[in-house]
């Protein structure tokens, strides 16, 4: 009994300076330094993925950025990935990407700064990635990476020019252009006031049941959606085809935007899900748009869950995520990353110091890890059929979802302690 008592006392004693649950991978190097010989056995089976999504679980922390950089850098480099989509709106994200394109045709200075104010909550460390993908689209212009945002916080009036103007240009029928114009509460707003004016009517026809129109609205972008898609599969010449999924994009924002809004305050699960219905399909229609077999994705690990099993993000619901989406439409591979930390600061606050017995961050801090990666199926994990992790920030609760880790993410990478540094100026989150 001395000698098993001694024993724990010094797994107990050794936990606080080395990995000691089993299944995790420790790294001793910064984010920024982790060599490609150690992710190469990691990201193994990503490269059978169509799709490799990185999930944060708080926008803006530092050292979740950088690790987000390392892991993007390695697919890139080693993987062959050439897109990558973010999760921030498809037209606010157009300088940004027009920006990374012209550090391959010479058109962007190799000094210029990134304009990183289009993602949602720049800060800082945003910049690292984007000044590496400058230096390596010029290094590399016949084979550059491209960005693209996914997300439907743009301005509606926007897309809605360009279905008017689009549609006409591609020959696609008149009558559901028209229908959006009628029935669309978005069309013919020309401004912020006008569109929350008409998005106040929304809630209210909502609770009344009358949704007629927006059900009109939602056929006809449907119908503009798909054959919008249906002319850019068909197009031999690049420019017809790229209007083409241009047009089917901005029909998949209005849809999600609109669906957002006409349940926003009555039903978080439908509202929400109306969103991330509109990510996953725009993921669809980006990699089509771009040709591209494989994408990178980074967003918030609500995004990219596979929701394999319930889990209650932030007590909304069962809600679903993009990827989820994604996936139900194109039957395509997702592997997927949750990024994570014991102690966090981002755009959005300091989150509290995760308690519950259950936590996968508190569990791996109280072992030792500082900076780890561990597979959905670690060992470690058998403890509780349900962990904790810790999913936002909201003040005076701890904020997070309950989950089985292996029907949401394949795989984990945990840091101890990652804040926020370098808030930039931003534009607009919701209304850009």
């Amino acid at each position: 009994m001395r000698r098993a008592g001694t024993l724990l006392l010094l797994l107990l004693c050794w936990g606080n300076a080395a990995a000691v649950l089993p299944g995790v991978r420790e790294f001793r190097a910064s984010p920024e330094a982790v060599s490609d010989a150690e992710l190469e056995p990691l990201l193994g089976r990503a490269r059978s993925a169509d799709v490799v999504a990185i999930g944060e679980t708080v926008h803006g922390s530092s050292g979740l950025l950088r690790v987000q950089s390392r892991l993007i850098r390695h697919l890139v480099e080693r993987q062959g990935l050439r897109l990558i989509v973010w999760e921030t709106a498809v037209l606010r994200s157009g300088e940004l990407s027009r920006w990374l394109a012209g550090c391959a045709e010479g058109r962007t200075p190799a000094d210029a700064l990134p304009p990183v104010d289009v993602l949602y909550f720049p800060v800082e460390a945003d910049r690292e990635l984007w000044s590496w993908a400058c230096r390596y689209n010029a290094a590399h212009p016949r084979d550059p990476l491209i960005f693209r945002g996914m997300d439907v916080w743009d301005r509606p009036w926007d897309h809605h020019r360009q279905l008017s103007e689009g549609g006409a240009r591609l020959g696609l029928s008149s009558l559901p252009l028209a229908a959006i114009d009628k029935h669309c509460p978005s069309a013919g707003v020309r401004d912020w006031a006008e569109a929350d004016a008409a998005l106040a009517m929304m809630p209210q026809r909502a609770r009344l049941g009358d949704d007629a129109g927006l059900g009109a609205c939602g056929q006809a972008l449907q119908v503009i959606l798909d054959a919008a898609r249906e002319v850019g599969r068909s197009a031999v010449d690049d420019a017809r085809r790229g209007k083409a999924y241009e047009l089917a994009l901005s029909a998949s924002v209005l849809l999600g935007w609109l669906g957002f809004h006409h349940h926003a305050g009555l039903d978080d699960v439908a509202s929400w899900n109306a969103r991330d219905r509109a990510q996953g399909r725009n993921l669809m229609l980006l990699m089509e748009r771009h040709g591209v077999p494989r994408a990178v994705l980074a967003a918030h690990t609500s995004h990219v869950s596979h929701n394999r099993s319930p889990a209650d993000w932030w007590n909304s619901g069962n809600l679903k995520s993009g990827v989820h989406f994604f996936q139900q439409l194109t039957g395509r591979r997702v592997f997927n990353l949750a990024l994570t930390a014991y102690k966090a600061a981002g755009v959005q606050g300091d989150w509290l110091q995760p308690v519950a017995a259950e936590s996968i961050d508190r569990a791996l801090h109280l072992a030792g890890h500082r900076f780890a990666w561990f597979d959905a199926g670690a060992a470690f994990l058998s403890a509780h059929p349900r962990w904790w992790l810790q999913n936002g920030n909201a003040a005076g609760m701890e904020n997070g979802v309950s989950i089985v880790p292996r029907d949401h993410f394949d795989a984990y990478v945990y840091l101890d302690h990652s804040p926020l540094e370098g808030l930039l100026p931003a534009r607009p989150v919701w209304q850009p």
